[in-house]
């Protein structure tokens, strides 16, 4: 499922049994299995794709996610407010994988929805989720971490990214500028536990023009930090905000 989610377009039965490693057969049945349960759609010369039903089951899983059922209205107010788009993210592996996005004005290069990945070095939830893990496995993920550049202003420096993603830990915030798309300026804080733990990243996305205003930024931090705070406080997180502590 994972492989077919990745894709950019169906895959035929040959292309899943070759980036699997295993045989024809094995694939097929394993295919044959995903099909009768509705979460793979077998399409016109034979390709494979993902069915309805992963869409059901995200759903579901979401719906009861306690996470986002108390993140979602905490950031949909701060997207109304604001009028800006705001996301919640978790890390996924090397990559953060998007709970919740409220879209008011799309970015490029990328559209972003729940249920997206984005990049690690180059995102405020993707600092802000670096900054949350202890300095060991911080240094594996970053030395496995694609960084590749997004926009020029992107860091492709493993060394660079670590010292920012070490600021970021310090103050407690972490902050975009033009590294996922030139026409950004993003903000994003933890989601805390009761433990003090950095489970999620919220943040909010204005753009390259907002950075000169400084009212702007000024609002849209403290709204940012004021939501972040109130969605750690939901899950038992009691303690000082905005903090990062690995």
């Amino acid at each position: 499922m994972e492989l077919l989610a990745n894709s950019p377009e169906p895959l035929t039965l040959t292309e899943v049994a070759n980036q699997m490693g295993t045989n024809k057969t094995s694939a097929q049945r394993f295919l044959y299995t995903l099909m009768k349960l509705g979460y793979v759609d077998r399409l016109e010369h034979k390709r494979y794709c993902l069915g309805n039903k992963v869409l059901s089951l995200a759903h579901q899983f979401l719906g009861s996610n306690g996470l986002s059922v108390i993140a979602e209205p905490i950031l949909s107010e701060l997207s109304l407010t604001m009028d800006k788009s705001v996301s919640l993210g978790v890390l996924d592996d090397a990559e953060v994988l998007m709970l919740h996005r409220e879209e008011r004005m799309r970015f490029h290069p990328y559209a972003v929805h729940v249920g997206s990945k984005v990049p690690c070095h180059c995102t405020t939830t993707g600092k802000v989720l670096l900054a949350g893990l202890p300095d060991d496995e911080l240094k594996t993920l970053i030395d496995r971490l694609d960084m590749a550049p997004i926009t020029p202003k992107s860091i492709t420096n493993r060394q660079e990214l670590l010292e920012e993603v070490l600021r970021t830990r310090s103050m407690g915030y972490g902050v975009a500028d033009q590294e996922f798309s030139l026409d950004l300026y993003s903000m994003g804080v933890p989601v805390l536990d009761r433990f003090g733990s950095v489970v999620a990243a919220a943040s909010i996305s204005l753009t390259i023009h907002d950075k000169d205003k400084e009212n702007v930024v000024k609002q849209a931090k403290t709204k940012l930090i004021e939501a972040g705070m109130r969605i750690s406080r939901g899950l038992g997180y009691e303690g000082e905000y905005p903090r990062i502590t690995p």
